[in-house]
């Protein structure tokens, strides 16, 4: 644990050198929670805790130092204590602390660290629940301060990530909570795509939860597809506005020699090229379009589906079917994108960033049989994520398993 204010600056420093990305510029990205967590004057101790814990796990995994990690885990406990002490009815106050929902946020990212990670995984997406639902009970006007809004952006992509998993609506997809960001957020290209996608989990949820037997199934299949429609108009129209708005292309293919950690890591060359991007947030934003639009145009294939079923003679019109083509060239845009992610340039919020695209990549190939392909993805997990990073596992989907599948 560090002693004196001077060791916790260099401690925290030395963790935003290796997690945040070194091109990481627009103003609502939110990666830059953490700098706002870390220029707090006078941190809550549940804040400052998790922040040294997550510096110290940062720190120790990089470095494979083991004098350190048993550090972090102290500091991690500690944390817990700080913040369940926060959180009790003798301190209901603290309840709407942005300090408090800072440091569940930063405990959230602890979470992807091995030694710091809850059995079976459950700790992430206890800490994305927990932070919807204090935000939920606070309601939109009592995120004010500039902590406030790195936290609402940060959680917003976080509930969007554990809403396509889980497959389950996000708070912040309410129209009180859209209205809200529309307002207070810097308007750019993450602020932008994010407030439309976070409504993407709530089709997935609607589609799963449509009952056969009810008298109005087809309108409601039919409801589901009138708004999938228009939100898939919607992130169309955002990449548009991205190719309109930036000069030059927004990534070319290139192959993955030119990205020499990964390729010096992996040698599995099942993907022989790569996209590269100009920065970080290009990246992540184009990950988190093909992500969506992958959730968003399986689940309108899944309802036509539903409704020939239903309907007698029915079929989609030529220019509503979702060809597998399409669905292909999603994921493997996922995979395209992995190896600019593991590269130096990104730090650890790269790393972090390919969890879902690797998650998504994975799921795809097995239900079609592709096993070089899933052989692929457990090789670049077990060769590339080395450095203490895993990500949280909430189902039997165990990456790391997925190298030793026997190729016919």
């Amino acid at each position: 644990m560090p002693a004196g204010a001077m060791n916790r600056t260099m401690l925290w420093g030395g963790f935003m050198h290796l997690y945040i990305p070194s091109d990481c510029k627009i103003q609502g990205d939110h990666v830059n929670f953490f700098k706002r967590c870390i220029d707090t004057p006078t941190p809550h101790p549940a804040l400052s805790n998790s922040l040294d814990a997550l510096s110290l796990v940062q720190l120790g995994s990089t470095n494979n130092d083991r004098r350190v990690l048993p550090e972090a885990c102290q500091a991690y406990s500690r944390a817990l204590g700080s913040l369940h002490q926060a959180l009790s009815p003798e301190t209901d106050q603290s309840r709407s602390d942005d300090q408090v929902l800072a440091a569940i946020m930063v405990l959230k990212v602890c979470e992807f660290f091995t030694e710091l990670a809850s059995p079976r995984g459950i700790g992430w997406g206890d800490h994305v629940r927990g932070v919807q639902q204090l935000i939920a009970v606070r309601g939109p006007e009592s995120l004010k301060t500039d902590l406030a809004l790195g936290i609402f952006a940060h959680a917003r992509h976080s509930a969007l990530c554990h809403g396509l998993i889980n497959r389950k609506a996000s708070y912040f997809a309410q129209p009180s909570w859209r209205a809200f960001g529309q307002r207070v957020l810097v308007r750019d290209e993450s602020s932008v795509i994010h407030d439309i996608a976070v409504q993407v989990p709530g089709i997935l949820e609607r589609y799963d939860t449509l009952d056969p037997q009810h008298e109005n199934y087809t309108s409601h299949i039919d409801a589901i597809l009138t708004e999938a429609a228009a939100l898939e108009q919607e992130m169309r129209t955002w990449q548009s506005d991205c190719h309109k708005s930036t000069p030059g292309p927004l990534y070319q293919i290139h192959p993955v020699a030119d990205f020499p950690t990964f390729a010096g890591l992996c040698s599995d060359r099942t993907f022989a090229t790569a996209y590269m991007f100009p920065g970080f947030t290009a990246a992540y934003l184009h990950a988190t379009y093909w992500v969506c639009m992958y959730f968003l145009r399986t689940t309108v294939r899944a309802l036509h589906v539903a409704r020939a079923a239903a309907v007698t003679g029915w079929n989609p019109n030529a220019s509503q079917l979702v060809s597998e083509e399409e669905m292909t060239g999603y994921v493997v845009d996922l995979c395209q994108c992995i190896p600019f992610f593991c590269e130096p340039a990104t730090a650890t919020a790269g790393c972090i960033e390919s969890f879902l695209p690797m998650r998504t990549a994975a799921q795809y190939f097995l239900d079609r049989g592709m096993r070089m392909q899933v052989r692929w993805v457990g090789n670049v997990r077990n060769s590339v994520f080395n450095k203490g990073l895993a990500p949280p596992r909430l189902d039997r989907t165990k990456l790391s398993d997925l190298s030793d599948i026997v190729v016919d």
